[in-house]
């Protein structure tokens, strides 16, 4: 356990020269290096990914706004490792230790969701990398324990709209020992370390990363927001055990 630790700390610390490499890369390099990392961390953590339904579209050369259910500050990682991506997050995540830093270096768009010219500002941000990049959101707004969805925010689904931009949802799952499982679960007053510390000493995680139909932009953001809502809880009751 002690091995594990240690490695968990020094790949943490090695994403610094990675970041500075990312600075004179090409966009192509660029997710490269931040799959890698990602796909690492995985790996230190032994965590599985497990890729289903329709992941062809993880890997052609569109751009999408994706849209997923939000658990942990782990669903990053493990979107990162399949399809690297832009993400909003809360303006909070830039104070995280390293990782904070670590978002800002990698493009991450940060928001505060109560201010209405932080919205726009983030929406004009999103519009101009979904150009050349796909964009990640967790309309939720906030993590759950995985079992549920809240309701959706529909402000950042104007950017599909705007751009006619596809939607590509995705339903992440954890379990452990091939059941349902909270451990990876950021939650109620959890620290980031608390976290960290919670899943290392955890076996036998997997996370299943269900790719479903892309969704043409329609109606209006909330139609918008409400049809995808009920498409990925439709995916995560029926495959929830």
């Amino acid at each position: 356990m002690l091995m594990k630790t240690l490695k968990i700390i020094l790949h943490i610390l090695f994403v610094i020269p990675l970041c500075v490499l990312i600075l004179i890369s090409t966009k192509r390099q660029q997710e490269k290096i931040i799959q890698f990392w990602c796909k690492r961390l995985l790996s230190i953590f032994e965590i599985k990914v497990e890729v289903q339904g329709l992941n062809s579209f993880l890997y052609n050369q569109k751009q999408y706004l994706m849209v997923a259910n939000h658990i942990s500050w782990m669903d990053i990682i493990v979107i990162q490792s399949i399809k690297p991506s832009i993400f909003v997050a809360k303006s909070d995540v830039a104070s995280w230790p390293l990782f904070g830093w670590v978002a800002q270096m990698t493009g991450t768009i940060f928001i505060k969701r109560e201010k209405v010219s932080d919205i726009k500002k983030a929406l004009k941000k999103m519009k101009r990398r979904l150009i050349k990049r796909s964009v990640c959101i967790f309309p939720e707004g906030t993590s759950t324990n995985g079992r549920y969805l809240l309701p959706f925010k529909s402000n950042l689904f104007q950017s599909s709209i705007d751009t006619n931009k596809s939607i590509l949802p995705l339903c992440l799952r954890y379990k452990q020992k091939g059941t349902y499982s909270d451990k990876v679960a950021f939650i109620d007053d959890m620290s980031l370390v608390d976290s960290i510390i919670k899943i290392k000493n955890e076996n036998d995680i997997s996370v299943e990363v269900d790719v479903l139909q892309p969704i043409r932009p329609r109606g209006n953001r909330k139609e918008l927001a409400v049809y995808v809502q009920e498409i990925l809880h439709k995916n995560l009751s029926q495959n929830l055990s």
